[in-house]
């Protein structure tokens, strides 16, 4: 980037934010003066980051960001990419269904393809911990909210995460009864006009006076925005249903019980990917891209069969005794299980042109495990948690790539031909077993001023099986050595390792006034060793990368003004990374390379604002820069990659939007809602060459119900100017196979409530 355009890039974040702090709010309120006169908001945020039960959002020292159940619905948000892309510092990639890649902050986990790997974004649902995401997270559906906490956690959460936290916390029963139901049809704006369906469900009431029950369901279809002409099939195409069932006991004031089960299925052709030519290495690369059949981006012209199943299963069980003596004691346990198999191409296109073709396959299982015992006091001058934490993972991965290559036909025997001709399997297991204790203190030593101080102790065991085969894929009788990168390497491997960290925290809240607290803090964050996902040799199987480290130093406010009707949050920070674990492609071996070879640094500017200047009128903005900077790299190829920029981390992002709702005559209300999400350009790589342009989203909403909310029809639009962008990309020797983005797409949505 030059100077001019981060100048222009500068003022153009400044005068929105300027703009955003006089602009209203996502939602409103009104409160009543003492002559009775209404006046509006801000809607006050409830939050559970901190694991204290509820809490006002304004009230809490963290940088989070909240989207409400109602937002949700509103904006259509199916996934974690439209959470992401409303969420300063946020973004999130998805390679294939089982490898998601969250990224806060420049910190994130590019793909988790051994089974040892870790994320440095945690996930959970109602307070439980996902360790594979991609493979065991259930659809976003009937959530009270989600928030997104950035920063390093451990102090609060049962599992130690070093860049943030999703959580999705799903609706509770209750005693009231009441339900919501809506059918919804729609189009992608591509290849004709591809159909949508989904249909959403609950309903919730007492089961006795002490027992209440809720009941949540969702389908989903869509026929594909993408299309492979060489078989004729749809890709980018889905259908998944899930349900959600919950019970809530409470036997005496004192005890309350809550049990969840949730089952999810998705199933799809899979995805579409198209080579195109890297202009930062000279000449063709692997693929004479001016030998494909169609330039559209989305039509794929792979040879393969491609497909997407995931079946998602989980049981939480929660308790909350409140002693007698005031703290209350909670035990929370959980059994998850998600299974996953795809198969996807890997250049989209036939050998030839390109010189090969080639397909990946993958199958994951994952069982998780978790006990956590947490004794919190939430009054007085000195407030406290701690807490005890056990976690047992398994995970089992699979990983075949096939490829063919014309070169291989009548080609010399050990050529490039049977290079790039032949199939490799990885098979791996892994078993974690993690503890912890820890703990924080919050204490009022003054009126304004509150202390926090807080630590946590964390111990993880590792037991690792890998093991290798290398297949003649028959279309070759002089085939005598294996696809790269396994050439004539086999092996059958079982190892183990521990890892141990503490990683404290320590903060400072002050109190300015009931409408504005100011509060910095410092904390460490960590993440587990593992192993190579892909490793071209035993002995690079064997060996293990450490963990990861980092500091950060947050300072921020939260206040609101003008009778709180405007809300303005801002955080600063500044991260130190240790033993970055950087994953890079060997174009050479064709390995994929996790080592500890970096160092980072990471520093930057969040701002949340919201307006409420009427009871109708809202607005909302939020804005992130981050400055990042890889420190003493130097890669597995002995390239120094020094002062690069951090991957997949936009220097600037943004999300602005405004809502407005009036009444049509007596018996009706008229609602409409519109927003747009902007990155800047970023690197793929740590190479920090294959690079992404910056660009915007514009999604729009209409809707005209009853004023008694019981029913409603809305028409809705998503990436209303039809931006085309890459969602993921493979740079490969000299060329990128990118998959892209989905179209514009229209919908008509009916909801009842009752």
């Amino acid at each position: 980037m030059n100077a001019g355009s981060a100048r222009t890039k500068v003022a153009a974040l400044s005068l929105t934010v300027l703009a955003a702090t006089s602009l209203p709010a996502p939602s409103a309120a009104q409160q009543t003066d003492q002559a009775g006169a209404s006046s509006p908001v801000v809607e006050e945020i409830i939050v559970s980051a901190r694991r204290r039960g509820d809490e006002n959002l304004q009230d809490v020292s963290l940088a989070v960001s909240v989207l409400s159940g109602e937002m949700l619905r509103e904006s259509g948000i199916v996934d974690f990419a439209e959470i992401a892309a409303r969420t300063p510092s946020f973004t999130f990639q998805e390679q294939i269904g089982n490898q998601q890649e969250v990224i806060v902050r420049g910190i994130g986990t590019l793909r988790l393809t051994g089974s040892a790997a870790e994320p440095s974004v945690g996930t959970f649902i109602d307070e439980v911990y996902i360790g594979r995401r991609g493979a065991a997270t259930p659809p976003i559906f009937d959530l009270e909210r989600a928030e997104v906490v950035r920063g390093p956690q451990g102090t609060l959460y049962g599992k130690n995460v070093v860049g943030g936290a999703v959580n999705l916390i799903t609706a509770r029963p209750s005693q009231e009864f009441s339900g919501r139901a809506s059918i919804s049809y729609g189009q992608y704006d591509a290849l004709g006009g591809q159909d949508m369906y989904g249909a959403e469900a609950y309903v919730t009431g007492g089961l006795s006076d002490k027992v209440a029950g809720r009941l949540a369901a969702q389908y989903r279809q869509n026929d594909g925005y993408s299309y492979n002409i060489l078989r004729d099939e749809e890709l980018d195409d889905s259908e998944s249903y899930a349900v959600r069932g919950s019970l809530l006991f409470e036997p005496s004031d004192q005890l309350e019980l809550r049990l969840t089960a949730d089952f999810s299925h998705n199933e799809g052709g899979g995805q579409s990917r198209k080579p195109v030519d890297d202009p930062t290495i000279p000449g063709f690369g692997v693929t004479l891209t001016g030998g494909l059949r169609s330039p559209d981006p989305r039509v794929s012209e792979s040879p393969w069969s491609q497909f997407e199943d995931r079946d998602v299963f989980g049981l939480i069980a929660r308790a909350d005794y409140k002693l007698q003596s005031g703290p209350t004691l909670t035990y929370l346990a959980a059994y998850r299980d998600g299974d996953f198999s795809g198969r996807y191409s890997l250049v989209g296109i036939t050998s030839p042109p390109s010189l090969t073709d080639a397909a990946n396959g993958q199958t994951e299982n994952y069982e998780g495990i978790t006990q956590d015992l947490r004794i919190s006091s939430q009054d007085g001058p000195m407030r406290w948690v701690g807490g005890l934490y056990y976690l047992r993972e398994e995970t089992k991965v699979i990983d075949n790539s096939i490829a063919t290559s014309f070169l291989a036909v009548g080609g010399d025997p050990g050529g490039i031909g049977d290079i790039l001709d032949g199939e490799f399997i990885y098979d791996q297991t892994n078993v974690t077993t993690s503890y912890a204790v820890y703990g924080e203190v919050n204490w009022d030593f003054t009126e304004n001023l509150t202390l926090t101080a807080g630590g946590r102790y964390t111990w993880d065991d590792k037991d690792y099986d890998h093991r290798t085969e290398c297949l003649d894929y028959g279309l070759e009788p002089d085939f005598i050595i294996c696809l790269a990168p396994l050439e004539d390497e086999l092996w059958d491997i079982t190892t183990s390792e521990n890892w141990s960290e503490f990683t404290p925290k320590l903060g400072l809240d002050w109190r300015v006034s009931a409408d504005a607290l100011l509060y910095v803090s410092a904390a460490k964050g960590f993440k587990g060793g593992g192993w190579q996902g892909k490793p071209g040799t035993e002995a690079a199987a064997l060996a293990s990368y450490d963990p990861e480290t980092a500091w950060t130093i947050e300072a921020g406010a939260k206040t609101e003004w003008a009778q709180q009707r405007v809300r303005l949050n801002l955080a600063l920070f500044y991260t130190k990374f240790d033993d970055l674990q950087v994953e890079q492609l060997d174009d050479e071996g064709l390995t994929l390379i996790i080592d500890n070879a970096a160092d980072a640094e990471i520093q930057g500017l969040e701002l949340e604002a919201v307006l409420a200047p009427t009871t109708a009128l809202q607005f909302w903005f939020s804005g992130s820069y981050i400055d990042s900077e890889y420190k003493n790299f130097v890669d597995s190829s002995g390239a120094d990659r020094s002062g690069n920029t951090l991957a997949r981390t936009p220097e600037f992002m943004l999300n602005v939007g405004a809502s407005y709702e009036t009444p049509v005559g007596d018996a009706l209300l008229l609602r409409g809602r519109v927003e747009y999400s902007w990155q800047d350009d970023m690197f793929w790589g740590v190479e920090n060459t294959v690079f992404e342009d910056s660009y915007g989203l514009l999604d729009a909403r209409i809707s005209l119900g009853s004023n008694d909310g019981r029913w409603q029809a809305a028409l809705y639009g998503k990436n209303l100017t039809d931006e085309l962008y890459s969602v993921d990309v493979i740079p490969f020797l000299g060329d990128v196979f990118t998959r892209y983005s989905p179209p514009r797409s229209f919908g008509l949505q009916l909801t009842t409530n009752f």
